[in-house]
């Protein structure tokens, strides 16, 4: 038992890939409030508050560097990107969910976590 715990501490995590490459992620999604333009540093100060979707993955991953993006270790957010709107997905808001998309790094101030997810899929799990 013992051997079999030291193997798992000790085995290199294999890392998931940006964009093009689809991924599955599993965690509980929240949203979030973020300050926003024109500074990005505080909604109590004047900027614009920003809702966005966090998905707070149930382990961390890390992400492998390309030729676009910088590797990520210990990632345990990704705020979620879904272009064909929120409103279907609203009711698994605080839940354990699966999702599929593509990942890339956060390259403007909308991005509140390094590592971004397009989303293609989001699907409720049982607890």
């Amino acid at each position: 038992m013992t051997l079999i715990l030291l193997l798992l501490l000790t085995t290199p995590q294999k890392c998931l890939s940006y964009e093009p490459d689809a991924v599955t992620l599993n965690g509980t999604i929240r949203q979030h409030t973020f300050p926003g333009p024109p500074n990005y540093e505080s909604v109590a100060k004047g900027d614009q508050a920003e809702r966005v979707w966090v998905l707070h993955l149930a382990a961390p991953i890390c992400v492998s560097a390309s030729s676009d993006w910088e590797e990520e270790t210990g990632v345990s957010d990704v705020q979620l990107v879904i272009a064909n709107g929120y409103s279907q997905y609203r009711k698994l808001l605080g839940r354990r969910v699966v999702v599929n998309g593509t990942m890339f790094r956060a390259h403007t101030g909308h991005h509140h976590t390094k590592v971004l997810l397009t989303v293609s899929s989001i699907k409720g799990r049982l607890p």
